[in-house]
C-alpha cells in the first residue's frame, strides 16, 4: 500500500500530509522523511532540516536526499555534496537513485559547472523513463532542469522540449518550478511578453507552493529589469530579499541583494549598493554567486570611477570563463567596455570579445539584460555606426523592442526638451520639460505641491486644467512616458516603459561625483549651459544655482590637485572652459593666471588677467574688485 503521506506529497497536498505525520502516535523514520518533504515545500526550512535529520538518524537512508535539497535552499552546498556522496547509491530504489542524479545535478549548477550537470541528469532521466507512477514527480523536476540546463547551453529546442514535457503532466503547485524556469528561458530569448505570462500562471499557484515564492519575486526583478523598469524590480528584488531572509533560503537572497546592487549602482545611489554588495558576499556559497557579486562589484566600482573596477570584473570574467559560462563572460566584457570608455580601441577590443560570445551562444538576446544596466554603452555602440559589434549589438536590440526608440532623453541644459534617439520630439505644452524635471528631482509630489511650486502667481483652477492637458498630451506624444497618479499616496512620478531613460542635468551630477578625472572633466567640458534657463519658478532657480556651482567646484577640486603636482597646462585649459560658465569667479581667475605665468611668463599671465578682467567687467559694469591684488601679485614676480 503506498504511504499515505507520500501520497499527499505527490499531489502536492502538503498542508494534508502534515496533518497526518501529526496524527501519527508513532511516527516512522519514513514518516519523517515525507513530513520533513512537506515542511520544505511549504518554507519551513529549518523545521524541515530538522525532521530530516531525525528520520536520518533513526535509518532512513533516502532522507539524505531530502536533507541534501533544504540544505541547497539554506545556502549549504557543500553540506549537501558531502552527504550525497556518503549516501550508498547501490542501496537505493530506481526513483531514490534518480533523485540522488538529480541532486547532484543541482548542486553542479550552483558551481556554475552545467555540462557536468546535464550527464547527472540525463543519468536520471533514462531511469525515470522507465519509473512508475512514483517516479511522476521527479520526472517533472528533472524534465524541468534539463530544460534549464538546455537553455544555459544555448539549446533553446531542447530548453523548450523537456520544460513542456513538464508541464504536460504536472498539475497544481507542481507546475511552479517548470513555469518559473520556462520563463528565465524566454527572458535571455527577449521574450518578455511569454515570460510575463508564465510567471503570471505561476503566481497564481504559489499558494500550494510557498517555498518557490522567494525566488518567484526574484524572476519578477529579473523580468522588470531587463524591461528597463527600475522601480518595479528594485520592488520585486526587496520582496523576494525579505521572503528568502524570512525563511533562511540564503542563495535567493544573496541573488536577490544582487539584483538590487546592480538596479541601485545604475541609479548612482553608490551607499545603498554597497551595502547590498555585502550581504551578497556574506551569503554566496559557490563558485558562480561568488562571481557574481565580483561582476556586481566591479560596475560598482566603475560607475564611480575607481580604477580598480576593470581589475576586479577581468578577475569576475576568468571565473566564469573557467566555469564555461559564456552568457556571463561576455556581461563582464560589457561592463569592461565601460570601464574603457576614455579608451576607445580598449572599448571596442571588449566589444569584439562580445561579439565573439554572442556567435557562441547563438544569438545576442541574453545580453541584452545586461545592457540594460549600461546606458553609457548604447551611447558608445549610437557613436560608432561603422564598428560592426556595435551594429550588431543595436540591432539584436531593435529586433527585441521593434517599436521603441533606443534612447529616451530629457534635455535641460541650455534649453528644454525631450529628444528620442537624439531627435527632438514634440511634446505638447510648452512647460512639460519643466514639469518633468521638477518631478525627477523633486518629486515624487501630490498635485497640490506640483501647482503650488511651478504656477504660484497663476489661478489654480487654470493651473490644474494646464496640469492635466499636460500630462494627458504627453502620453499622446511620447507614449513610453508618462506622468502617473499613486492613489494609495496621492503622489506624481514619471514612469518611463521601454527606452533606456535619462535627463542630462542628472547625468551631469552623476559623472561629477565619480572619482574618474577623465568623467569628471568630461562632464565640465559637456555642461551646454544654464539649467532650463526659460524656467522662471523658484525652484529652477536653486536647482540652476546649485548646478553651476557643482561644476565650478568640482574643476576647483581639480585644478587644486593638478596645481600641487605643477600640471599647469591642464589648470590653464579647464578654468578657461570654466570661465566660460562663471566669467566673475576670483579662484578661476587666479588659477589661469598662475597657470599661465608658469606656462608663458609674465607678459602672458598680464594678458590673461586683462582679458578676464574685461569680460568681468561686462558682466558687473564695474572692475571687478579682484584685478588689483592678482595685478600686484604679478608685479612682485621676479
Amino acid at each position: 500500500m503506498p504511504h499515505p503521506i507520500f501520497q499527499a506529497v505527490l499531489a502536492g497536498q502538503y498542508q494534508d500530509g502534515l496533518k497526518v505525520h501529526a496524527a501519527l502516535p508513532e511516527p516512522t523514520a519514513t514518516d519523517d522523511r515525507w513530513g520533513g518533504y512537506c515542511l520544505f515545500a511549504l518554507g519551513q526550512l529549518w523545521p524541515a532540516r530538522d525532521l530530516l535529520l531525525r528520520a536520518r538518524a533513526r535509518g532512513c537512508e533516502a532522507a539524505s536526499l531530502e536533507l541534501a535539497l533544504v540544505l541547497r535552499y539554506l545556502g549549504e552546498p557543500e553540506a549537501a555534496r558531502q552527504l550525497l556522496l556518503s549516501l550508498p547509491l547501490d542501496r537505493l530504489s530506481p526513483v531514490d537513485r534518480s533523485y540522488a542524479h538529480r541532486e547532484h545535478a543541482s548542486l553542479h549548477l550552483m558551481d556554475g559547472r552545467p555540462l557536468l550537470a546535464l550527464a547527472e541528469l540525463e543519468a536520471a532521466w533514462s531511469d525515470l523513463l522507465t519509473a512508475g507512477p512514483d517516479g511522476e514527480t521527479l520526472r517533472q523536476s528533472t524534465a524541468q532542469l534539463l530544460g534549464y540546463v538546455s537553455a544555459l547551453l544555448g539549446r533553446e529546442a531542447a530548453a523548450l522540449h523537456y520544460l513542456n514535457l513538464a508541464l504536460g503532466t504536472a498539475q497544481g503547485g507542481k507546475r511552479v518550478h517548470a513555469l518559473h524556469t520556462r520563463a528565465q528561458v524566454a527572458l535571455y530569448a527577449a521574450r518578455f511578453e511569454a515570460a510575463g505570462q508564465d510567471l503570471a500562471e505561476a503566481a497564481a499557484l504559489l499558494q500550494s507552493e510557498p517555498v518557490s515564492a522567494a525566488y518567484h519575486a526574484y524572476l519578477q526583478g529579473l523580468l522588470a529589469r531587463a524591461q528597463g523598469h527600475w522601480e518595479v524590480a528594485l520592488g520585486a528584488f526587496a520582496q523576494a530579499f525579505s521572503r528568502a531572509r524570512a525563511t533562511g533560503e540564503s542563495s535567493t537572497e544573496a541573488l536577490a541583494a544582487l539584483g538590487q546592487a546592480s538596479v541601485l549602482t545604475l541609479q548612482g545611489q553608490w551607499a545603498e549598493a554597497h551595502t547590498a554588495l555585502l550581504r551578497a558576499d556574506a551569503l554566496s556559497s559557490n563558485a558562480w554567486q561568488s562571481a557574481l557579486v565580483g561582476l556586481r562589484r566591479g560596475a560598482w566600482q566603475v560607475a564611480q570611477g575607481q580604477p580598480e573596477g576593470a581589475v576586479t570584473l577581468l578577475g569576475a570574467r576568468e571565473r566564469f570563463e573557467a566555469l564555461g559560462l559564456r552568457r556571463e563572460t561576455a556581461w563582464c566584457d560589457l561592463h569592461l567596455c565601460a570601464a574603457h570608455l576614455a579608451n576607445p580601441p580598449q572599448a571596442r577590443q571588449a566589444l569584439t570579445r562580445v561579439l565573439d560570445t554572442r556567435a557562441a551562444l547563438g544569438s545576442g538576446a541574453p545580453l541584452l539584460p545586461e545592457l540594460r544596466l549600461l546606458p553609457q554603452v548604447t551611447d558608445f555602440l549610437l557613436a560608432h555606426p561603422d564598428d560592426p559589434a556595435a551594429q550588431t549589438l543595436l540591432r539584436d536590440r531593435r529586433l527585441a523592442h521593434p517599436r521603441e526608440p533606443l534612447r529616451l532623453t530629457l534635455q535641460t541644459l541650455g534649453r528644454g526638451a525631450l529628444l528620442l534617439d537624439g531627435q527632438e520630439v514634440r511634446v505638447g505644452l510648452r512647460r512639460t520639460p519643466e514639469v518633468l524635471a521638477y518631478l525627477l528631482l523633486r518629486g515624487p509630489a501630490t498635485r497640490e505641491q506640483v501647482l503650488a511650486t511651478l504656477w504660484s502667481d497663476d489661478d489654480p483652477r487654470r493651473a490644474a486644467n494646464y496640469f492635466h492637458q499636460l500630462r494627458h498630451e504627453l502620453t499622446q506624444h511620447v507614449p513610453w512616458l508618462s506622468i502617473d497618479l499613486t492613489r494609495t499616496s496621492g503622489l506624481y512620478s514619471v514612469t518611463c516603459r521601454g527606452p533606456e531613460f535619462n535627463m542630462d542635468a542628472a547625468q551631469l551630477q552623476h559623472r561629477l561625483s565619480t572619482l574618474s578625472e577623465d568623467e569628471v572633466v568630461g562632464a565640465i567640458f559637456a555642461y551646454t549651459g544654464p539649467f532650463l534657463p526659460e524656467a522662471t519658478a523658484a525652484w529652477a532657480d536653486e536647482e540652476r544655482e546649485a548646478l553651476e556651482w557643482s561644476v565650478i567646484r568640482a574643476g576647483l577640486q581639480l585644478m587644486q590637485q593638478w596645481s600641487q603636482k605643477g600640471e599647469y597646462s591642464k589648470c590653464a585649459g579647464l578654468s578657461r572652459r570654466l570661465l566660460d560658465i562663471a566669467p566673475c569667479d576670483e579662484a578661476l581667475v587666479e588659477y589661469l593666471v598662475v597657470a599661465t605665468l608658469h606656462l608663458e611668463g609674465r607678459l602672458a599671465a598680464q594678458r590673461a588677467l586683462l582679458e578676464a578682467s574685461t569680460r568681468a567687467q561686462k558682466e558687473l559694469s564695474e572692475a571687478p574688485m579682484w584685478t588689483s591684488r592678482l595685478e600686484r601679485q604679478l608685479l612682485s614676480v621676479h
